[in-house]
């Protein structure tokens, strides 16, 4: 099997710094856990399948979106475009600072790779679900971590956006 997307989850890592950490990986942790405890001590779970099945309808928008921005990095043209080429961020990977080029193609191929991951989830878990006996409370641990993944990539989502926007809006600079 192919596991060379292993090397990109590991380059998304080493970029993290603290601020991203928190954003990215607390706070949806933290809700994520409330969700748990919503579902452990609540009486109703319904609203957990319509979840899902918006989870699905959501992934997929996002990954049509990720994988579009990636085509306009790595195709498109322009001076602001040609400057992040070169621009080297205090990020290392390898001892070698990376450019703010790679590192957002690092953040938005690891996007994709996390979304089409969950979608393939949110599609085998309900034969899981159907077909074989779990307790519930692990039922409940699954859907928080569904949820904590999903919040996780809306907020990445959220700063690639953002980084993308402010390199494409940066005035040229003058001659």
């Amino acid at each position: 099997m192919y596991l060379e997307f292993l090397l990109l989850i590991a380059d998304y890592f080493r970029t993290l710094s603290k601020r991203v950490f928190f954003f990215e990986w607390l706070l949806p942790f933290i809700i994520g856990i409330g969700i748990f405890l919503l579902l452990f001590f609540g009486s109703t779970t319904s609203a957990t399948i319509v979840f899902k099945d918006n989870a699905i309808n959501l992934l997929g928008i996002l990954v049509g979106f990720s994988i579009t921005i990636i085509t306009i990095l790595t195709t498109g043209q322009g001076q602001n475009l040609d400057e992040i080429k070169n621009k080297k961020t205090n990020i290392k990977i390898n001892k070698e600072n990376i450019t703010l080029f790679r590192l957002l193609l690092i953040n938005f191929t690891y996007s994709v790779i996390v979304e089409v991951g969950l979608i393939i989830v949110c599609l085998i878990y309900p034969l899981l679900i159907e077909n074989i006996k779990f307790n519930q409370n692990l039922k409940y641990v699954g859907f928080s971590i569904l949820v904590f993944l999903i919040l996780h990539i809306m907020l990445l989502t959220m700063r690639n956006l953002t980084d993308f926007y402010l390199i494409l809006v940066k005035p040229p600079k003058k001659a």
